[in-house]
């Protein structure tokens, strides 16, 4: 599907369930938007006298990822085993005191197999705070949420604390607090990027990989293995539900489970279902015995 015939869904992230809640009565009310919610109280659904049903995880996802909401209105507890990659666009409502946890939601969609070749992250600040004196400055010296910046993880698991102390101090020292704490994260960040090793160093022939051979079979090929018991090790037993999704069994084991060999399938069901492929323990491979093993 080509990104110019693709929605543009939208993920808006808030600190508080408050906060979100303000939101998505302000949103429903302008009547242009589908909204749809989670947080720890599960997801959310309008239903057609103005409440809200409350719905699973995985329903959550698919009606998002189906074009059913144009508004993802959540909390960080979206920010924890839901992937988004279809979705190109993030606002951060309100900015945690852990740069780390932006980083957490910013990773919802920005992953691997994301549709979009540019995404847009939006994140908005409430001016004179100390909060926004420190992601400014972090963005401005290290280019904060565009560059990796994992050698300054021990410098940013320290600002929750530092934002705190800054925040609280009385007003006749707020001010001077801020500068001070704005100027020990610079000269941090500068002694860390003056210790830590150069990969610009590195030559391009250092980090090339060498040529990986063809695979022998890809996911198709294993769901028509799947399909036909005779090419299956013997004990295994397989029966189809649908497209895709799988009852297993093999020696050993107590009860079925779920085997699907549709990657989507199996992120919209990753607590149901078992993704059948090379790693996969249910999978079975073989022995430099020549022997199937479980």
């Amino acid at each position: 599907m080509k990104e110019k015939s693709m929605k543009q869904l939208k993920i808006i992230f808030t600190q508080y369930t408050d906060t979100m809640d303000f939101l998505r009565q302000y949103l429903i009310q302008k009547e242009q938007y589908k909204v749809i919610c989670f947080s720890g109280r599960g997801g959310e659904l309008t239903v057609s006298n103005g409440n809200w049903r409350v719905i699973s995880r995985d329903d959550t996802k698919r009606i998002f990822r189906e074009g059913k909401a144009d508004i993802l209105l959540c909390t960080d507890a979206a920010a924890e085993g839901l992937n988004f990659q279809f979705c190109g666009s993030l606002i951060n409502y309100d900015m945690p005191w852990n740069p780390m946890r932006v980083e957490q939601r910013i990773g919802r969609i920005d992953r691997l197999g994301q549709a979009f070749e540019n995404i847009k992250i939006i994140n908005l600040h409430y001016e004179n705070t100390v909060e926004t004196d420190v992601y400014l400055a972090l963005r401005e010296r290290i280019g904060l949420f565009s560059q990796y910046v994992g050698k300054l993880q021990p410098i940013l698991a320290t600002l929750p604390r530092s934002i705190t102390n800054a925040a609280l101090s009385s007003r006749t020292q707020k001010e001077e607090q801020r500068a001070i704490l704005v100027n020990q994260l610079d000269s941090s960040i500068r002694q860390a990027q003056a210790d830590s090793f150069d990969l610009d160093i590195i030559t391009e022939a250092d980090l090339e990989e060498p040529p990986r051979p063809k695979p022998l079979y890809d996911l198709k090929t294993l769901d028509k293995i799947l399909q036909t018991p005779s090419f299956l090790p013997p004990g295994i037993d397989v029966q189809c539900m649908q497209d895709g999704e799988y009852k297993f069994s093999m020696p050993g084991m107590r009860e079925t489970l779920r085997v699907t060999t549709k990657p989507d399938y199996f992120d919209l069901h990753p607590g149901s279902t078992e993704l059948w492929s090379p790693g996969s323990p249910l999978f079975p491979f073989v022995n430099h015995t020549g022997r199937k093993q479980y």
